[in-house]
């Protein structure tokens, strides 16, 4: 069946099933997603999936702790249909990647995972869990020393954690590859043992078996190299060993990478004709793309708040076109209307959320009861990923909770003693320390010396680019909005305003403002400051130069851009080092987007000066040399250093026994802090 005849026999159901219950013509787009799943001999509730997620929560031993437990049961709780548990390593010989994955290399392991597979289960979603092996991106030292392998030898950093340095990957021999897939087999019989309903085998991401597949990768001259039947040999035989070892009724789920997005990597061209070998043999496709050890392609893998929403849907588009087996994608899928559309255009049969899941797990059960606008949006900036790449544990920006949810669901919701809370400041952090604390029962009053609440947070979301911020902001104002909390805009906190209110506990959110640089000229009426241009001023004319190579000002080069205005950026004096706007992750692909529009940051160029229609520029050269140059510019925007607003919190010392200080008030930093400060804060009280 096409993917066009598939898409319209699934409108034409939901059609037929709302006419049933007589409520019209009309259907939300995320009704396709309701549908069940045909996966092999089950059926999964419908058709979202919780795609694997790497904690870094495991043990020292990986084994399953009580903080993967309890995850995995509010994952559950959520209403996905599918389950599926994070990257799991298939040995401990050279399989490993992270410290603290999950591993299935011997029987220790079963039991803690079954406690994983019923928390799933108990909720009516099928329980999957991924296998993998890390090839040349494995890292010695958590493989007993031993090196990684991979199809060829080769030499380089393709770990995750780029600190670690080059590795040597030795080419595997045929003895090496029956191992492995007696390993695959082994572990996936492991996983049926503890009562998995299937497992996701990690085919992609330049993981082992995709490293087989990609000709960027892959050297060999025997029977698993050149051709592409050949480079797909290894992954036919881990499948078919699996199927002899866990039966035939035991489905896997094969991710693979659309494109490697390396020069001479698996293009959509091979990749189609790669699904078409292996359609046979497995039971559903999940579409991605990118290749870890290439921290270019890791933006992309994991698609930056820069990005579309769906970067994957249209290769897994083609994909679906040319085979029979069910077919699903993940990538910056957020919104279950915008992807039900996508599956009832064919596109897809189905859609796998990570960021989403851990920002709101009840994402999927929240949709499809008709309380979307409860959902607490992803902003995809992408901090849980550069936790994982650290091997640190994975925490979410915009829920504190997530990954800690065996603390806090021992936390009394209502709070034992209710309080008398004043919150200052109405940006993030505010708003979120009110929220909380009005959630526990605490009388709480709000104060916003400005008229309207956000804080830096309306800057930052400013950009036509960074609309998921935007949602989020606005689902902040709802939130603070139908909440108890009594919000005084227009209104300074002074101490004689606090103190009649006869607070017991002061929550300090005050923010944190530019500071300018000592520079002539700054004070000339063509100068604007980031915040200012984020958040859509005006700027004249059409040459303009950006002080500031750090987020704020990368990101106002890029908005200006989009303008149609001619920029250059140029770095301030001091450097940008505390601009923390854009992480490591994310800055590729800004500073890609912005190459794109011809501009690339003059690292070597440091503002000295603004004049009418200058920005003067000091250069220092490589062999020392210094010199000044004058560049035109009608407009030059300067993204300041921010300074903490922390002497607010000094009129409040003598009225409470201690004035809890949080966000950029306590010092400039990002939306995570303010977040968790603020969710802290109000937690503790």
């Amino acid at each position: 069946m096409s993917g066009e005849s598939q898409g319209c026999r699934q409108q034409g159901a939901l059609m037929e099933h709302r006419e049933e219950r007589g409520e019209g013509d009309e259907m939300s787009a995320y009704e396709v997603l309701m549908e069940p799943l045909k996966v092999g001999p089950l059926t999964a509730k419908n058709r979202v999936e919780a795609a694997p997620t790497l904690l870094c929560v495991a043990h020292a031993d990986q084994s399953v702790s009580r903080d993967i437990v309890e995850f995995y049961r509010v994952q559950a709780k959520g209403g996905a249909g599918i389950i599926t548990v994070m990257e799991t390593a298939i040995d401990s010989d050279r399989a490993i990647t992270q410290p603290t994955q999950l591993n299935l290399g011997s029987d220790f392991y079963i039991p803690a995972l079954t406690q994983v597979a019923e928390v799933i289960k108990a909720e009516g979603a099928l329980a999957s869990i991924q296998l993998n092996h890390g090839g040349r991106q494995a890292v010695s030292e958590l493989n007993g020393g031993r090196n990684p392998i991979g199809p060829s030898a080769m030499r380089g950093v393709f770990t995750e954690d780029r600190r670690r340095g080059e590795q040597t990957v030795e080419e595997m021999t045929r003895e090496m590859i029956e191992e492995v897939i007696e390993h695959f087999a082994a572990a996936a019989f492991r996983a049926k043992t503890a009562g998995f309903d299937m497992v996701m085998i990690h085919a992609g991401h330049g993981w082992l078996i995709s490293q087989f597949v990609s000709p960027a990768v892959n050297s060999r001259t025997d029977e698993y190299g050149g051709s592409l039947e050949n480079r797909c040999r290894f992954g036919l035989r881990v499948v078919e060993a699996i199927r002899e070892r866990c039966g035939p009724d035991f489905p896997i789920e094969w991710r693979i990478s659309a494109s490697d997005l390396v020069p001479g990597g698996l293009e959509i061209e091979d990749a189609v004709e790669y699904a078409k070998i292996m359609q046979d043999k497995v039971d559903l496709f999940q579409v991605s793309a990118g290749m870890i050890g290439v921290p270019e392609t890791y933006p992309y893998t994991h698609p930056s708040t820069y990005l579309p929403h769906g970067e994957n849907v249209e290769r897994a588009a083609q994909i679906k076109k040319a085979v029979k087996t069910p077919v699903g994608v993940v990538g910056a899928i957020l919104d279950l209307d915008e992807a039900g559309e996508w599956v009832a255009a064919g596109k897809a049969d189905f859609v796998a959320l990570c960021r989403a899941l851990l920002a709101d797990p009840a994402l999927p059960k929240k949709t499809f009861r008709g309380r979307k606008a409860d959902v607490r949006p992803c902003v995809r900036c992408n901090s849980c990923l550069t936790r994982g790449a650290h091997s640190l544990p994975v925490r979410c920006a915009v829920n504190p909770i997530a990954v800690r949810e065996d603390y806090y669901r021992w936390l009394p919701p209502v709070a034992p003693v209710k309080k008398k809370v004043v919150v200052v400041g109405g940006g993030p952090a505010g708003m979120e320390a009110a929220m909380v604390a009005a959630s526990r029962g605490h009388e709480v009053v709000l104060f916003e010396k400005e008229s309207r609440l956000g804080g830096n947070l309306r800057a930052a979301s400013g950009p036509e680019f960074k609309s998921d911020w935007k949602c989020f902001l606005d689902y902040l104002l709802r939130e603070v909005q139908r909440s108890t909390v009594r919000v005084l805009l227009n209104t300074e906190a002074t101490a004689e305003l606090v103190r009649a209110e006869t607070p017991d506990e002061i929550i300090v959110a005050a923010g944190a403002e530019p500071v300018l640089p000592a520079l002539p000229g700054l004070d000339l009426p063509q100068v604007f400051t980031a915040g200012y241009v984020l958040q859509g001023g005006e700027v004249p004319g059409s040459r303009v130069v950006v002080a500031g190579d750090g987020g704020m000002g990368l990101e106002s080069a890029l908005a200006l851009t989009r303008r149609g205005k001619q920029v250059e950026v140029v770095g301030l004096p001091g450097g940008s080092a505390g601009d923390q706007t854009v992480n490591f992750v994310d800055i590729v692909v800004l500073e890609d987007l912005l190459e794109a529009a011809g501009v690339t940051p003059r690292r070597e160029a440091v503002l000295a000066e603004v004049r009418q229609g200058l920005a003067v520029v000091h250069i220092k050269e490589d062999g020392g040399e210094e010199r000044h140059e004058e560049l035109p510019a009608d407009a030059v925007v300067v993204a300041p250093t921010l300074r903490p607003r922390t002497e607010v919190a000094d009129r409040f010392a003598d009225l409470v026994e201690e004035v809890r200080v949080i966000g950029d008030c306590k010092a400039p930093r990002i939306l995570f802090n303010a977040i968790h400060e603020g969710f802290e804060a109000a937690i503790e009280l």
